[in-house]
């Protein structure tokens, strides 16, 4: 795998418009929106490539073929070039990587149930093996978001955008911090509303993780103590509201087993349009 240059990621854009699942958070690091990693194959005319996101996810796509490039992808994704200090979460595409992905690493990948709640908490052999899960890409359906919206009134919290100062408060596992590079670069080229209840930093934070072209995925976090009392349904709302009067289409994705999550998207207008495997590599 060859790590490739800034200035020669605009050999990469062609192939990933290509990618028909959620690609938005590779795209984010090829436009420049944040720093991550792209490696391919061939520098002059790569065919296979992966791009990698501070987050912690990463995207594989284009030629499975590539042998040589996939010893490489072995090593990785199993950590044994010690590139990671952290689980990270891949997606691939086309869908003949599946399989590639089952030869390439046999009995080192452990497939889950995906109906439970994902768990935090793993074996020693499920540390350092990788284990595939899957992600559930989502589709705005607007004429159900609009009935949702008509039925609901927000007038009872007190939602205001999301500030740098409030940024720079922010703590927790999906914040904007970990999407974008400093609180100046989140607030003129992002947005976000947070709900603050009387006296208090803002409990509950919706905001665009990634905004590619007029695509703007959503990212939510509520500081633990307050779940479970709708303040994400309520920011997402203010969120989407902006989304719609601005011309652009909101995204969601999550782990299959993040039922929270799940159930959120449905509540807000959002239907189940595709599920693929997600595998998280090992650390």
């Amino acid at each position: 795998m060859i790590l490739l240059n800034y200035s020669d990621y605009n050999k990469v854009i062609p192939s990933i418009q290509n990618v028909k699942i959620n690609t938005y958070f590779a795209a984010s690091v090829l436009a420049g929106n944040i720093k991550g990693k792209v490696f391919v194959d061939n520098i002059k005319t790569p065919s296979s490539f992966y791009i990698k996101h501070p987050y912690g996810m990463s995207l594989l796509f284009g030629n499975s073929k590539n042998e040589e490039f996939n010893k490489e992808l072995y090593k990785n994704f199993l950590n044994l070039d010690n590139s990671r200090n952290k689980f990270e979460w891949l997606q691939v595409y086309p869908s003949i990587w599946y399989s590639k992905i089952d030869n390439l690493l046999g009995a080192a990948l452990i497939k889950k149930e995906i109906n439970k709640a994902y768990l935090t908490s793993f074996s020693t052999e499920e540390v350092k093996n990788v284990l595939e899960y899957q992600r559930i890409n989502y589709s705005f359906n607007k004429t159900k978001y609009k009935f949702i919206r008509n039925k609901t009134s927000s007038s009872c919290y007190k939602i205001i955008r999301t500030t740098e100062e409030i940024y720079n408060q922010l703590k927790g596992s999906v914040i904007p911090s970990q999407f974008w590079n400093d609180s100046k670069d989140f607030y003129n080229n992002s947005i976000g509303f947070s709900l603050q209840l009387e006296n208090s930093l803002p409990v509950s934070t919706a905001f665009a993780s990634f905004i590619i072209d007029n695509k703007f995925e959503l990212g939510i976090e509520t500081i633990e103590g307050y779940r479970g009392k709708s303040y994400a349904f309520h920011v997402s709302l203010a969120l989407i509201d902006y989304c719609v009067s601005n011309g652009f289409e909101p995204i969601w994705s999550c782990h299959s087993g993040n039922f929270g999550s799940q159930k959120l998207a449905n509540k807000i207008g959002f239907e189940e349009s595709l599920r693929i495997p997600y595998y998280r590599l090992s650390k």
